[in-house]
């Protein structure tokens, strides 16, 4: 992408190459020099020297963030400084694309921050301040609080997902790439406002940092397509508005945290999400029938929590599930179907309570968790009522079968945890 640097910076910069360079085998001017550059360090662009003033904005915000940067091991910061912020040199980790519709303002569209190893108390009054951002994306930093709002961000975007190195569409698409996992290549691209991709939305990609609290009680207000939040230190329920991102939420990453309750029966309502983990948790209760009507549903993953009761037949039923994973928790039954799940392989009930199958717990450590007291869950046995199309979708099997397990590396999730 084109440099933007005013013109009034621009001879600013020459002046004092002028002056460096007739100076400098001079003593007489020593101090007049030190002084200039002095001021070239302490320099602050003003709002006229950015191309518009969403860019301006996004710099003092920017500014303020990293002024809240307590470690920065690779110096990336020191690029961020100067107007340039759409520049190929400056601003690291920062991209910029041209907004959609009539206004055709250049903007910050994505924050790409993976293996920076930077360290900031919190994330709050960076990226909402940020209303153009589509993308967010900072695996293996450290960063602490819990989870920015994003529910105001302004522009929804066409996102596209590639794990190849071109396609017809490589000239007019920004993208940001990185090596993740087993020597492969991923892309993750965006496209803004011509109709193309997978869905409206935006990604939200966070997985090993510090961010603790409860979820957001909208979070499905954000419109997420993608969601990654694993090895965080999050606790409290999965909020019953997720079910607001139904029409958009492709992928949902919560694995390994602290988090606690229910499975909410708004969760089993998200028709058009692939992947689902919320695997290594404290999550308890039945799995809520309303799991039946996840009929896109690929990659479910539940184990190593604290659920119990039957595992629903009809989610067994599933045509698109592809891995089922229910390893490490309390489960006491399961019916024909996800036996049949069982003997091919799809489905993982290790360490359960379950008669009759192998690499069971103890029948002594089922009978000392069952008599625990157990948290109320409505919601799991609540009558439901799928979708029409959900209701569809759910019963259909590829032609020659269940559809075969995909390698981990092409869900965008998943593919992030390897960065």
């Amino acid at each position: 992408m084109a440099k933007y640097v005013s013109a009034s910076l621009a001879i600013l910069l020459l002046t004092l190459s002028l002056v460096a360079a007739t100076t400098a085998d001079d003593p007489s001017h020593s101090e007049l020099s030190s002084k200039i550059s002095e001021h070239s360090l302490s320099y602050s662009p003003q709002a006229q020297h950015f191309p518009n003033e969403r860019l301006y904005r996004a710099y003092l915000v920017i500014q303020r963030f990293k002024s809240s940067i307590t470690s920065d091991p690779k110096n990336i910061t020191t690029t961020w400084s100067g107007s340039d912020i759409c520049g190929k040199t400056r601003y690291a980790g920062f991209h910029c694309a041209i907004t959609p519709g009539r206004a055709k303002i250049l903007t910050v569209t994505a924050i790409v921050f993976n293996g920076f190893g930077l360290r900031a108390p919190r994330l709050h009054s960076f990226i909402d301040q940020l209303p153009d951002v589509v993308i967010f994306q900072a695996s293996s930093n450290n960063f602490g609080g819990d989870i920015p709002h994003l529910d105001g961000l302004e522009y929804m975007y066409k996102l596209s997902m590639y794990d190849d190195l071109h396609d017809q569409y490589s000239e007019t698409k920004t993208t940001i790439g990185g090596n993740v996992g087993i020597g492969r290549l991923f892309q993750l691209t965006y496209k803004v406002g011509i109709n193309f991709g997978h869905s409206n939305g935006r990604a939200l990609l966070l997985n090993r940092n510090s961010l603790s609290g409860p979820l957001p009680a909208n979070l499905g207000i954000s419109k997420l397509s993608y969601l990654a939040l694993a090895n965080n230190k999050l606790t409290g329920p999965i909020p019953s508005s997720i079910g607001q991102a139904k029409d958009s939420l492709l992928e949902l990453l919560l694995l390994n945290n602290q988090l606690s309750g229910c499975l909410p029966h708004e969760l089993g309502m998200l028709t058009k999400t692939t992947v689902i983990d919320a695997g290594k948790n404290q999550l308890t209760g039945p799995i809520p029938q309303s799991f039946s009507c996840l009929s896109s549903v690929e990659q479910l993953n539940l184990g190593e929590n604290r659920l119990y009761g039957q595992v629903p037949d009809a989610l067994c039923k599933l045509g698109r599930l592809a891995n089922l994973t229910l390893a490490g928790n309390y489960f006491s039954s399961v019916g024909p179907a996800c036996s049949a799940l069982v003997k091919d392989g799809v489905l993982d009930v290790k360490r359960n309570c379950i008669p009759g199958l192998a690499n069971q717990r103890a029948p002594a450590e089922c009978a000392s968790f069952m008599s625990q007291p157990k948290a109320s869950c409505p919601a799991a046995s609540a009558p439901v009522s799928c979708p029409a199309e959900a209701a569809a979708d759910a019963k259909k099997m590829a032609p020659e079968g269940r559809a075969a397990a995909k390698d981990y590396a092409s869900y965008v999730t998943y593919a992030t945890l390897h960065e």
